[in-house]
């Protein structure tokens, strides 16, 4: 099997940046990042993510991606990219939002395709999706509702694809909160893939199946699986417990990969967590499913 990480999260390089008495963000190597984290033992794939580049101005210029593709030969490195969606929202009925929305996704896919990444991950629906979900309407009125929001998140996906002339496959779309059933049809009928986060189901944000359950259901577009633990019950601010370390949640961490290991499952397992929790959670591998590391 192979493993991945997020190159950096949002903490460690807000630490980075803050590092001192003022912010610097000349902190922020993406090439060193980059090389850090392929230096853990096991890790074979780095996600790059594309929010980055905005948050830190000059962190992904036309030269570093030159340079991370000359690392790539380097360290026989496979990327996957993870699309902005902090400050976007490809489900907004204001159409200057979207329409903004899906043109920050089509500048990240054009700016790292020399890559050549595996896949580039995408929440079709975001924060204002979320929102509306968590109003506690009606089961009729929250499925007219979330259709609604759904079918501006169809019209931005088709658009992503056609201005970028991206290949659909390599359009992961990630389970986020929101149900998934939904975002299935997005798949179905523009022919992406899924990236299929594992703590955003055991944390119930998008269905409440088993992770072997939704595995089995959607393993026919299963491209890429962000590997996390997450407990069904939520924190006492109300929020959400995932992307934890592997075997401190709900997971049933060796039955879980082991079904991977029997279907010979050929994407990257992308820990999308700080760099010290990923070393946790392959330790844990190591100890739960050593057959999951061969």
């Amino acid at each position: 099997m192979r493993f991945g990480i997020v190159a950096i999260e949002f903490i460690p390089a807000l630490k980075r940046v803050i590092a001192g008495d003022a912010p610097d963000f000349s902190r922020i190597n993406m090439v060193e990042i980059v090389r850090e984290a392929a230096a853990i033992e096991h890790i074979q794939a780095i996600e790059i993510p594309m929010e980055i580049e905005h948050m830190v101005p000059g962190s992904l210029t036309p030269d570093v991606i030159s340079e991370l593709g000359e690392l790539k030969d380097e360290l026989d490195l496979s990327y996957t990219a993870h699309l902005p969606f902090w400050a976007v929202e490809l489900t907004s009925f204001n159409d200057y939002i979207r329409s903004g929305s899906v043109d920050s996704n089509v500048h990240s896919i054009k700016l790292v395709e020399d890559l050549e990444p595996e896949a580039y991950v995408l929440h079709s629906t975001g924060a204002l999706a979320a929102e509306y979900s968590r109003q506690g309407f009606s089961e009729s009125v929250n499925l007219v509702v979330q259709g609604y929001m759904n079918s501006f998140a169809m019209r931005s996906v088709e658009e992503i694809i056609s201005k970028s002339e991206v290949n659909p496959l390599k359009l992961a779309i990630e389970n986020v909160e929101f149900p998934f059933d939904f975002t299935r049809d997005i798949v179905d009928e523009l022919n992406t893939s899924i990236c299929f986060d594992t703590g955003h189901l055991l944390t119930k944000q998008c269905g409440d199946e088993s992770l072997s359950e939704f595995y089995r259901e959607h393993s026919d577009r299963i491209t890429e699986i962000h590997l996390n633990d997450g407990l069904a019950q939520k924190n006492e601010a109300g929020g959400h417990q995932d992307h934890l370390v592997l075997g401190t949640g709900d997971m049933p961490v060796r039955e879980f990969l082991l079904e991977l290991v029997k279907d010979k499952f050929e994407g990257p397992l992308v820990f999308e967590m700080p760099h010290e929790d990923a070393i946790e959670s392959l330790s844990a591998i190591r100890n739960l499913v050593p057959e999951a590391l061969q």
